[in-house]
C-alpha cells in the first residue's frame, strides 16, 4: 500500500516544526496502480474516501500481489503521540512567514483540510 500524499510528507513536517517553510518537497507522483499493472501485477487506485473498503477488498480478494495507491491530502499533518512546545512555535513561525511572503493560501488549505479531518475522525467513533 502506497499512501500518496504527492510530497516528501516527513520531510516537510521537520522543516515546519523547525519554523522553516517546506521547500522543494512536492512531488509530481505517477499513478502507482498503472506502475504496478504494467509490470504484470494488480493495481488499485482509491482517490476517494469512498471507495476505501471497495479497493481494499478487491486487492485482498485477488489471488496474486497487488498494489494499492491511496491518494491522501498533502496538507494532513501527521504528528507524533507527543506535541511538544516547540512544534507548536516552529509551525507558528512557519506560518508566520507563509504569510508574510504571500503564501497565506497555502496556510489556509492546511488548516481547513486539517479541520475538515478532524471532523471526519471524530465522527467515526
Amino acid at each position: 500500500m502506497v499512501f500518496n500524499n504527492g510530497a516528501l510528507g516527513m520531510v516537510k513536517l521537520e522543516m515546519e516544526t523547525a519554523g522553516l517553510p517546506d521547500y522543494q518537497t512536492d512531488l509530481k507522483n505517477q499513478n502507482f496502480a498503472k506502475l504496478a499493472e504494467a509490470i504484470g501485477m494488480m493495481g488499485v487506485r482509491i482517490e476517494n474516501a469512498a471507495d476505501v473498503s471497495s479497493g481494499l477488498k478487491k486487492a485482498l480478494q485477488h489471488s496474486g500481489p497487488a498494489l494499492i495507491d491511496v491518494v491522501t491530502d498533502p496538507n494532513a499533518l501527521s504528528l507524533a503521540s507527543h506535541v511538544a512546545p516547540e512544534m507548536v512555535a516552529g509551525f507558528a513561525l512557519t506560518f508566520g512567514k507563509l504569510i508574510l511572503s504571500g503564501h497565506i493560501d497555502e496556510v489556509v488549505s492546511t488548516i481547513e483540510g486539517n479541520i475538515r479531518h478532524a471532523g471526519e475522525a471524530l465522527d467515526t467513533l
